[in-house]
Order: C-alpha cells, then structure tokens, then sequence
C-alpha cells in the first residue's frame, strides 16, 4: 500500500478498482456525500450524467457507480466503483469528491480516500490533514497518462459547495436541479484507526443508519459495451474479499482464489481453470449485462440445474455455484442477447449483513456473523415472479453446498411481507430467487 501526500500520484492497474471515501465514526459529525465527476479532455463534464452520487447512483457506461456504504473499525464510508477498462475514451479524468451540506470538513474528523482492488486489498491512501471551512473537496483523481492510468491525491476543497465545485467543471447548476439537494446518508464520521488505515470490506445502499450494509441496485451496473470476449484473471494479489476471520468456522476449509472476469457478447462457453478441491464450498458468481437485455442464462456443462436463468432487473446479481463435487475446473455455458460480463468470486466475497435497513435488487448473497437476530423482508415485484430467500450454515464447507433453512419463499406475488428469525453467526443469507427490489432490516435480539 502506498500512503500519498497532497500532489503526489502513483499508478494504478486498468482494473476495476474500489474507492472508498471515509472518516472516523464519531457522534454529531456532518455527513458527507461521496460522488465521482468525469471530465473530458478539456477538463469539464459533457452533461449532468458524468456526476455520478447518491442520488444519481450510476453513469450510463456502468463504468462508474456508488456503490453505498460501508463501516468497520471505527470507520465509515461511501463507496465508489470505478470500471477502469470500460471509462470511454472520451473521459480523461474522474474527481473524486466528498460534499458536506450541514457544516464544513474542517469539523469531520480523519477524512480520507483510498483505493482498493477488487478483492478488499489496498491500493493506496490519502489523508486530508488541512480542511477547514469548505463544503466541498476534491479529494483525488484518477487520470490517463500514456496509456495508462495514474491516481493523484488532490486535496483541494471549495467553500461553495458541490455546487460551486460542479461550476468550475462546466455544470450548469440551474439546469442541474439534483445537485442542489443531494439526498444525505446519517450524520457519522471516519479515519483510519491508530494501527492503520482498514479495507473497509462491506458496501451497500441504504437511507438508514449506518450498519446497514446493502448491494449495489444495478440499473447501475459495470455492464454495457464489453469490448471483446476474454478470460483472464483480474491482476491484484491472491487474497479473498474478506478474510477467513470473518467467517470463522468455515475458513480453513475455502477454497481461496482471485477473482476471474469473463466477458463477451451472446452466446459462449467459458472454460473456469482453476483446481477446485474435492466437495468443495460454493462460490460466488456476480453477472452484469448490458443495457439492454435483463436476462441471462448461465449453466455448468452436464447439469441439468442453471446457476442463473432469469431477469437482472438492475442489470446485476450474484448467485451462488456449486463446483463439481470430484474438483477440478468447470465450464459454463452462457447465453444473452447482448453484452455480459461474470466475476468468480471466493465464497469470503459474501457482503457483510449487519443491524439496520439495506435495500437492494435481484439475486445476491451475504454473511451474517452476528447475534440471532429477526429479520424483516420486504420485497415487491410489478411482474408477480418468485422471491426466494435460504440460509445456508454448517461447519464444513460441504454444508453450504445446499440450503439449511428455507426462510421465505413467495411464488406468484407482486409483495413479500415477512418476518423471520434468524440464528446466530456465521451463516450465509442468499436471495436465490428474485427479479423483485428488497428491503431488508436486521433487529439483533437482545442478549439473555
């Protein structure tokens, strides 16, 4: 990891990349909103599209996202997804900026940014040190230079506030009538604990209270335009998104990879090289698709069963794939009408499910490592498809291969109102069913 001073840069790989933007938890601290600006070759924005924030959660490549938030050690965060290889030629650099409508930054303490790969590990980090009285702050940016891209800490803030930042990169604010009130997330604060800054693991969309952590809703995806098929492996270290340590019980026993990226276009077959072991846990399997086809069908050659074969209503979803029981590589066949790409993720890639609201779409999986808990599920769908919610728990990682618990299982309703109670963790939650938008909100219950 490489800890940055204000001006300085280093590069960065052509990957997608995660960017949190944090500070130290702490009682009656102005929020701040995260929110990433593209900007062309002379340096402004082509539209109110290339603003990508809460309220506008996704740039119509896919290529960049707010992802939602995250907390752990002391920290909390907004999360930013930035799709390095898909950013359009035309997109010469992207800011990355925080917005702190109800005070100023110099009252937010350990405000920072930080760039991790893929899998949670940090790429590099920069700590804001001279806020004072502004509303706004560029606090880096990610440009090209000869081919490649680079990721300078800028540290330069705007007393005018996301408004007045936007107008030196050519917005019109009058004719931008979302920036004027940027829908904030609950007052909290953030930096990096005394030991160091930590990969904050877990990102989500939610109006509540910090804890929730929740998925990216994906009309907002890293989909569209997939230049070319290939397989390859994302170049970032062989660690997990999470470590064993999150799950416990389980961890000796994971098959631990790096995640791989498969893309193309219609229909293709994909070869997943990798020497699974025998009876091995699944993993996860994320899908994008383009803008415009929702579904997809992804199928391991000689089964009978799909690991996806349904509708993404937000263009994403994740899903889990169980490799064959006698180990080694797998093949999937794929079939969409356009544009798709598939991330193999280790089964630590869960997204962490704490205390609190998360709202989300379609299929996807998490980890629950905390204390029985109820568990609230509302779920709608204007075309009356099924919801599936399992719970997967066991101490080897052959007991995850197949539901522990059916929690809920509506089929034929456009609204799923449930409440459920579930154990103690480690356990995995798997939406396995669902072209609907969730809600769900976690009660711990209190201890005896």
């Amino acid at each position: 990891m490489t800890h940055l001073a204000k001006g300085a840069n280093v590069p960065v790989p052509t990957a997608p990349l995660r960017i949190a933007v944090g500070r130290q938890q702490a009682p009656g601290v102005p929020a701040v909103e995260a929110s990433a600006v593209l900007l062309d070759v002379a340096g402004t924005v082509r539209g109110d599209a290339d603003i990508v924030f809460h309220g506008q959660p996704a740039h119509p490549s896919g290529a960049v996202r707010h992802v939602g938030t995250g907390e752990g050690a002391g920290q909390f965060a907004e999360w930013l997804e930035l799709d390095l290889p898909r950013i359009e030629p035309a997109v010469q650099r992207v800011l990355v900026a925080g917005s702190c409508d109800d005070g100023i930054f110099g009252q937010v303490p350990g405000l920072y940014v930080q760039v991790t790969y893929a899998d949670g590990t940090i790429l590099t980090h920069y700590d804001v040190t001279d806020a004072s009285s502004e509303t706004a702050f560029v606090l880096g940016e990610f440009y090209r230079r000869d081919g490649a891209w680079k990721f300078r800490a800028v540290g330069q803030g705007y007393d005018s506030g996301l408004a007045g930042l936007a107008t030196d990169f050519g917005v019109e604010v009058a004719e931008a009538p979302a920036l004027a009130a940027l829908p904030l997330l609950p007052t909290a604060a953030v930096t990096p604990p005394p030991s160091g800054p930590v990969a904050l693991q877990g990102v989500g969309k939610s109006d509540s209270a910090p804890g929730g952590v929740a998925v990216p809703p994906m009309a907002k995806p890293v989909p569209v335009a997939v230049p070319v098929q290939q397989t390859s492996s994302i170049a970032t270290p062989a660690a997990p998104l999470a470590t064993p340590a999150v799950m416990p019980s389980w961890g000796a026993g994971f098959f631990h990879f790096e995640p791989l990226v498969f893309s193309g276009k219609g229909a293709k077959t994909v070869t997943v090289d990798l020497p699974f072991p025998q009876d091995s846990a699944p993993v996860i399997l994320e899908a994008r698709v383009g803008p415009r086809y929702h579904f997809l069908s992804v199928q391991i050659a000689g089964r009978s069963t799909d690991v996806f074969c349904n509708d993404l209503p937000d263009y994403y979803g994740r899903a889990l794939l169980n490799p064959p029981r006698k180990g080694g590589p797998i093949k999937l066949m794929v079939r969409q009408s356009g544009t798709w790409e598939l991330i193999l993720l280790p089964l630590t890639a869960a997204l962490p499910i704490g205390p609190g609201t998360i709202q989300g779409s379609g299929r996807e999986i998490f980890v629950h490592t905390g204390t029985a808990a109820d568990l609230k599920v509302r779920a709608k769908d204007p075309h009356s498809g099924w919801f599936q919610l399992n719970q997967y728990q066991g101490d080897a990682p052959d007991d995850l291969r197949r539901p522990a618990e059916q929690l809920v299982h509506a089929w034929n309703g456009r609204r799923v109102k449930e409440r459920v109670r579930i154990p103690g963790g480690p356990l995995l939650l798997a939406i396995d069913k669902s072209r609907h938008h969730w809600e769900l909100t976690l009660d711990p219950l209190p201890l005896a």
